[in-house]
């Protein structure tokens, strides 16, 4: 089943290198929605924000199943997410349920669309 995830998060709320971020909240936002973790196989991050800067803001849209295209990006479930913060300071991520105006979303085209 094709899905569009988003989730906005600032860095300081991922507690892992830099360069596995991405992945991090990604695995975070699949294992939420579909039980599993994020495959890039399957799956495609579309990413914005200074991922190696301290407490940058960014976002993720997470285009799972990206190989059954659909036929408009009006026709794809949306899901956005926002990460908390960890008061625990563990590796853990949580994320709660947001809304975010599809439209701003929908500008980023689906799937893999660069070689």
């Amino acid at each position: 089943m094709s899905v569009r995830i988003f989730v906005k998060f600032r860095t300081r709320q991922v507690l892992c290198d830099p360069s596995k971020k991405l992945k991090s909240v990604a695995d975070a936002a699949c294992l939420a929605l579909l039980g599993r973790e994020f495959d890039y196989q399957m799956d495609f991050i579309h990413s914005q924000g200074e991922i190696y800067n301290e407490n940058s803001p960014c976002h993720i849209v997470i285009d799972c199943d990206y190989l059954h295209a659909p036929q408009t990006l009006k026709d794809v479930q949306l899901h956005c997410f926002a990460v908390e913060d960890n008061r625990q300071h563990s590796s853990l991520l949580f994320l709660r349920e947001t809304n975010v105006h599809r439209g701003k979303i929908d500008i980023v085209p689906w799937g893999r669309h660069s070689s």
